[in-house]
């Protein structure tokens, strides 16, 4: 409990040294007037295509080519942050569970309810195993008691007999020990056959689990088959992509590079967010398209209305016409709702499926390695066009070189 408490704490305090505009850390916390605190490179950034200089949060208007001192506290604290946060790894790893488990309620009301009622029939077959095994057991050691007792009995009377002429019939002594160990066999007899039934019941209780497992994988399987019958062929469009945004050939790729593409300055293209959309909308019932993250530190992956603010603060959340998952620093991953959902994934994520089903407003991301639900977005009204969003992050020095790729689907 104390070490889950210490997590809700450091959870609420990366909440609050967040820059607003890039949902990173901050890196040279500055500080606005109105009391908003954002990343150096981020606000200058954003003041570089303001018309005027504002607050990007409450849009409170500053002065003219305004000029902020680093908030040396508030760098101090984010930078403390990056260091405490790595003492918890270990606390995260058993988290891990903890989100399978969660993820495992998900399951839709009727599939579960079907898989509750096979897992009743197991356990009540198994029951009925036992008892019937017990019932036999007992019947078997009261039938061998009342035959040893019985043997037990004639051996005393005879024993009787034979004691009146023990001196004559010394010969007799070796019989007599044949009897005794003989008996004593027979009253071993029951505790082998309760030993030989514990082991039953505990190999028929271990496959009863296995059984189980393989139903829920079996389930989330059959989810993401079903969601493939809705696969869409997803191009990105250069015409939205950040001028610092690399894009494959085939349109299938798209990475950070080290220097700004001269590109125009159209109302559509992503900036300074490093984004880019899908071609085509969609604004059919369903679709599914898969992307590979697999080499990446950061990125972030989902789908946007096609009103979304290409430029200034691109706060992805459903608010702002947003719905996609995140990974930051390597190891951690969010739902980016409004507040950042932590996800202690237990396994680290390379072909994340996205389906969107547009009449029953969900969004939901699958870890299609493991055939397992990472999230979902539930009880939404789309009334516009989707489109498949992308943003690679920046390459850090190169530790976040690696593409986005989006993968054919095996339907």
């Amino acid at each position: 409990i104390c070490c889950q408490l210490q997590m809700s704490q450091i959870t609420l305090s990366e909440e609050l040294l967040l820059c607003p505009i890039c949902l990173d850390l901050f890196n040279l916390p500055i500080s606005t007037p109105c009391g908003h605190n954002f990343c150096k490179e981020c606000i200058q950034g954003y003041w570089e295509i303001a018309e005027l200089p504002q607050c990007p949060v409450c849009k409170q208007k500053l002065s003219k080519g305004p000029e902020f001192k680093v908030n040396t506290l508030l760098s101090e604290l984010a930078t403390q942050f990056k260091k405490s946060s790595e003492d918890f790894s270990s606390i995260n790893d058993r988290l891990h569970w903890i989100n399978e488990i969660n993820q495992t309620a998900g399951i839709s009301r009727e599939n579960a309810a079907r898989e509750i009622q096979d897992c009743l029939q197991l356990f009540q077959k198994l029951f009925h195993m036992v008892q019937k095994g017990q019932e036999d057991l007992l019947e078997d050691i009261n039938s061998k008691q009342m035959q040893v007792e019985l043997k037990a009995r004639g051996m005393v009377v005879a024993l009787e007999q034979e004691i009146d002429t023990f001196v004559q019939k010394r010969a007799s002594d070796h019989h007599h020990f044949q009897v005794l160990s003989t008996s004593t066999r027979a009253c071993l007899q029951p505790a082998v056959y309760v030993g030989a039934m514990s082991r039953a019941v505990t190999r028929v209780a271990g496959e009863l689990e296995e059984t189980v497992g393989v139903h829920v994988k079996r389930l989330y399987e059959t989810e993401i088959q079903r969601a493939r019958q809705y696969a869409v062929d997803v191009t990105l469009d250069p015409d939205t992509a950040h001028p610092k945004l690399i894009l494959s050939e085939n349109r299938k790729q798209v990475h950070h590079g080290d220097v700004a593409l001269k590109l125009p300055d159209n109302p559509k293209r992503f900036y300074p967010g490093v984004s880019v959309l899908g071609n085509e909308g969609f604004s059919s019932e369903r679709f599914y398209y898969e992307v590979l993250v697999k080499g990446k530190t950061e990125w972030d992956i989902g789908v946007g209305l096609e009103n979304v603010s290409r430029k200034g603060g691109n706060m992805l959340n459903p608010e702002n016409g947003y719905w996609a998952l995140g990974m930051r620093g390597g190891q951690s991953y969010w739902a980016l709702s409004s507040t950042p959902v932590s996800l202690p994934l237990v396994k680290e994520l390379q072909r994340v499926g996205i389906y969107v089903d547009m009449e029953c407003g969900q969004v939901s991301f699958y870890n299609v390695d493991v055939a397992s639900l990472i999230y979902t977005f539930t009880g939404y009204s789309f009334s516009q066009r989707l489109f498949p969003y992308f943003n690679p992050r920046r390459n850090q020095n190169g530790t976040n070189s690696a593409p986005l790729i989006i993968l054919p689907v095996d339907v």
